[in-house]
């Protein structure tokens, strides 16, 4: 198994360039990463297998989160505890990686928001590179505001730890001044009480491998597109809004 990390554009533009090499490899999990049409093109020219964990392009077997469903799910449990001013913190769009998730999760926190006639606002939505500091910075912006939401949704756990830092830095108690919820469910999660949607990590990677393994031995039924499910994982940072 050979893996390769990429760090930036430039470097996906380049891997995805010379990965494709049957005398090396055997098959191709591209992970988070969905290829442009001259890219698949490129690769499946060489015959290999390919299959996309957690990326989408409607030719390619893909094995894929229901991000929409899951920031459905965190807006809905927000909205059944009694808020009405949700503010969301999550990645700016990165075209030229392809990155989706942090889009997908936000379009289902505005689709249960719209069910209820609300929205967000403007002015409660953070964007920025992921980092857990520049959650923190975006959320410091929309928290110190004096019409501030009563609960944020952040797009990764790592960017609602940031949004947890910036709640004490600026003296907010959580869950009494402002619910937080998360996304992925990794370790800390639970060491840190955050509420949060679990994605099946390790079995999506399973899938995937079992599906390339399919296409390695010439099997290619099964359907282009297997969905897995998530979770809502309740723990201590989400509660009712502040009285008033």
């Amino acid at each position: 198994m050979i893996a390769m990390n990429v760090e930036s554009a430039e470097r996906r533009d380049a891997v995805l360039r010379t990965i494709a090499r049957p005398e090396r490899i055997d098959g191709l999990i591209l992970m988070s990463i969905a290829p442009q049409e001259d890219e698949l093109a490129r690769i499946q020219a060489t015959g290999l297998p390919v299959v996309l964990l957690d990326a989408h392009h409607r030719a390619v077997p893909r094995v894929v989160m229901d991000d929409v469903d899951g920031g459905r799910t965190a807006a809905r449990h927000l909205l059944d505890l009694g808020h009405r001013s949700l503010g969301s913190v999550g990645d700016v769009p990165r075209p030229g990686f392809g990155f989706s998730s942090s889009r997908l999760r936000l379009r289902g926190v505005e689709q249960a928001l719209r069910e209820e006639g609300l929205a967000i606002r403007r002015d409660h939505l953070g964007l920025a590179e992921h980092s857990r500091a520049n959650a923190r910075r975006s959320a410091e912006a929309i928290l110190a505001r004096a019409d501030r939401p009563t609960a944020i949704v952040a797009a990764s756990d790592t960017e609602a730890i940031g949004v947890l830092e910036a709640a004490a830095a600026l003296g907010l108690s959580v869950p009494g001044d402002l619910s937080v919820i998360g996304y992925d469910d990794v370790e800390a999660a639970d060491f840190i009480g955050l509420t949060t949607i679990r994605q099946p990590l390790s079995e999506s990677g399973e899938r995937a491998v079992a599906r390339l393994q399919a296409l390695m031995a010439g099997h290619h039924e099964g359907p282009l597109r297997e969905v897995m499910p998530v979770a809502l994982v309740i723990r201590r940072t989400t509660g009712r809004p502040p009285a008033g």
